[in-house]
């Protein structure tokens, strides 16, 4: 694990640093992947599959890497001469340590620990942030982003929970509770992303 701590961090920052040139450089078919919160959950989950350990450094490894990203984003993003508010900082960095030990110990789970439908939930974790977040997209800023972005963005959705439901999950309990975390949690999320 040690070896690939460095490598693994600094990769969250680099992340962060591509995601703010990205917002300005980016092609419009591209730009939400540098301004929506799937890539960073989806960063927290290589980070922490990046290292072998025990689940609580699955957590730790996932919780690090939005924070980092985040570090990345805003200390270039002001490098730049643009403004940053501190109240998004803290609220993205909160949401990346809360995604990231999720993403974290559903890694570890999907490695073939734990009981089988506790890794069916968490196979529906990422699913479920890609379609809430795709639906979003969709619903409510289709007029201002490319449409053809969140519906790849869903398709991704898809297709990694039908992955996961199939090379991972052995029981039809276990890829029923991917399923249904899927689709509640994208839900949940949909929501969530119209209150603010």
């Amino acid at each position: 694990m040690h070896r690939c701590l460095p490598i693994a961090l600094a990769g969250s920052l680099t992340a962060g640093v591509v995601m703010s040139f990205g917002q300005t450089y980016a092609p419009d078919a591209l730009a939400p992947l540098f301004n929506s919160a799937t890539p960073v959950v989806a960063l927290a989950a290589l980070v922490a599959a990046a290292c072998r350990g025990t689940w609580w450094t699955h957590a730790l490894l996932g919780a690090a890497a939005g924070p980092l990203a985040m570090v990345g984003y805003y200390a270039t993003t002001m490098l730049r001469g643009y403004p940053v508010g501190m109240r998004m900082v803290v609220f993205w960095c909160v949401a990346g340590v809360v995604s990231g030990l999720a993403m974290g110990v559903a890694v570890w789970l999907l490695r073939g620990h734990g009981d089988p439908v506790l890794r069916g939930v968490a196979a529906g974790l990422f699913p479920a942030v890609a379609l809430g977040e795709a639906a979003h997209g969709l619903r409510r800023i289709a007029e201002t982003t490319p449409s053809t972005y969140w519906w790849a963005q869903a398709a991704v959705g898809v297709a990694v929970l039908v992955w996961l439901s199939l090379a991972r999950l052995r029981t039809w309990r276990a890829r029923l509770a991917a399923l249904a975390v899927a689709v509640l949690g994208a839900r949940v999320l949909f929501l969530i992303y119209g209150m603010a």
